[in-house]
């Protein structure tokens, strides 16, 4: 199974097996993440190293969480996402109710009968028509 005790201590896999509540789990999850030697590594770092030498039940979920949590982590985390393209502004229109947009207001208490407003404003006058709305609606029946 890869239990076995040496010395009086128990060690799994030969790596030291210590209690899910130990005192130490703290104070090793900050030098093994948090020291500048450690350098605030990520979850996969900090797990290796620790799991090179010591074990406890739960020891994946508590690492992660410790993780997650550091807070210079969260404020200095790489964003993997690619940012947002430039804004390009709309070409304005030629004439009136040449071009519309589109919005609806729902979630709004009902008031006779209708609970949602559907919001047409033309782009180039800013006139604007408040059409009301029962839910359930469609595209027909707009």
């Amino acid at each position: 199974m890869g239990f076995e005790v040496k010395q009086d201590t128990l060690f799994y896999q030969g790596r030291l097996v210590i209690s899910p509540t130990s005192p130490s789990i703290p104070i090793l999850l900050e030098e093994f993440h948090s020291t500048p030697m450690s350098g605030h590594s990520g979850f996969l770092r900090t797990y290796r190293r620790l799991a090179d030498n010591i074990y406890w039940v739960g020891m994946q979920k508590t690492i992660r969480n410790y993780v997650r949590a550091c807070d210079v982590c969260q404020r200095q985390k790489y964003a993997a996402t690619t940012p947002g393209g430039l804004l390009q502004p709309l070409p304005i229109p030629n004439q009136v109710w040449e071009d519309l947009s589109l919005d609806f207001i729902t979630g709004l208490p009902k008031s006779k009968g209708h609970d949602a407003i559907l919001v047409v404003v033309d782009r180039l006058s800013k006139y604007s028509h408040f059409i009301l709305l029962k839910h359930p609606y469609t595209a027909k029946t707009i």
